[in-house]
């Protein structure tokens, strides 16, 4: 009865907090005296001074008056034209910048405008990330974007990544821009380029195979058995946990949201910043764990089925099986560093390697281990 009444209350209060928020966004609402404002269409107008930090959550969000304090704005389309005497936090779609900021300046979209001054440095990421003619930054700019223009002065150094680069502003310090492979003007990465990078990846499979094989050789052992016996299920639990790790996403923003409209309903104003925090941490470590796993471990795991099917036989020892994962990791680096199909065998890599782990994970979890491998004998084999 308990198992059958956990779905239920889990949708109840998922209801209760979708019926929260969209009460909240139907209007402008203030919080904590006007500290936070969240709502479809947030506007702070002119003629309004704000002696204090201010976070805003909207839809639209747009400051044309002062704060006298920290600002942090997240919204679909965030235009910030007054002065903020602290630093500036900004996300959203499309993020316009044209007020004075005195402190430090984060900002992020996919369409990202500065029109005006930092008094400090500016860090900004965007599809298209530009710093307008007659816009200053006193400090250093650290940019990243597909599309990066500088028109504007810069007092200190820039350190910029991007697709295109195109600066006719100043520059105080050093200038450092790295582009992408794919940017016009820059070299095509030669064959001896790709063998070493292929001989690096491969170098860090070693050391991180050998880890494995010493300290967690049991959940490498069932991610390997798991892939040999039920590829096709390996297969949709690799889909399934890369769907998964994007609803984690998105299902962690829209909490830390949630949790901030509350913490400001119950009037817990310190708490919105540390649950901000909190959840920012989150997920970086998710996202931490999940890239180390798609980058690497998915390798060793396929690695080792494949030197599993040729070498068949008992392990004699623990260098033998991390011989054996060796041989197969060689295979899959080569394969994946192929032209043309490189990409396409390393996502069925990431398909496979995910599955069989999240698989394996699951029914360790549910008290269900894979059953042992005849070819392998526990006897022979070094206890964990």
């Amino acid at each position: 009865m308990r198992r059958m009444l956990r779905p239920g209350v889990a949708l109840t209060a998922a209801l209760v907090m979708l019926l929260l928020v969209v009460t909240l966004a139907i209007a402008e609402t203030q919080l904590l005296g006007g500290k936070l404002r969240t709502g479809d269409i947030v506007t702070v107008p002119a003629d309004e001074q704000v002696a204090d930090d201010l976070y805003v959550f909207a839809g639209t969000a747009t400051i044309d008056g002062d704060v006298d304090g920290d600002l942090m704005a997240f919204g679909g389309q965030v235009l910030v034209n007054g002065a903020v005497t602290g630093d500036l936090v900004v996300a959203g779609g499309n993020v316009s910048v044209a007020g004075e900021v005195d402190g430090d300046a984060r900002v992020a979209g996919g369409q990202l405008n500065v029109g005006g001054s930092i008094g400090e440095d500016l860090v900004a990421a965007g599809g298209q990330a530009t710093l307008a003619g007659g816009s200053t930054v006193a400090g250093d700019l650290i940019v990243s974007g597909g599309a990066v223009t500088i028109a504007g002065n810069v007092t200190g150094n820039i350190e910029a990544s991007a697709g295109t680069y195109n600066r006719s502003g100043t520059v105080g310090g050093s200038e450092h821009v790295v582009l992408s492979e794919d940017s016009p003007g820059q070299p095509a990465p030669t064959a001896g380029d790709k063998v070493l990078n292929a001989l690096r990846h491969f170098v860090i499979l070693l050391i991180l195979g050998a880890l494995a094989v010493w300290l967690v050789p049991r959940a490498l052992r069932a991610s390997d058995e798991t892939l040999r016996r039920e590829p096709l299920l390996s297969v949709g639990g690799g889909f399934a946990t890369l769907l998964a790790y994007i609803v984690f996403v998105i299902a962690a923003i829209l909490l830390m949201v949630l949790l901030a409209i509350a913490f400001g309903l119950l009037q817990i104003a310190a708490l919105v910043v540390i649950e901000l925090i909190t959840g920012f941490l989150a997920i970086s470590i998710v996202t931490f764990v999940f890239v180390l796993a798609v980058a690497y471990v998915v390798d060793l795991v396929v690695g080792l089925a494949l030197g599993r099917l040729v070498a068949s036989g008992p392990y004699a020892n623990r260098w033998q099986e991390l011989g054996v994962l060796a041989a197969g990791a060689a295979v899959v680096v080569v394969a994946t560093s192929l032209p043309v199909i490189g990409g396409v065998a390393k996502l069925v890599v990431i398909c496979l390697g995910l599955g069989a782990m999240a698989v394996a994970a699951w029914r360790r979890w549910r008290g269900r281990p894979p059953e042992p491998d005849l070819t392998a004998s526990a006897a022979n084999v070094e206890p964990a």
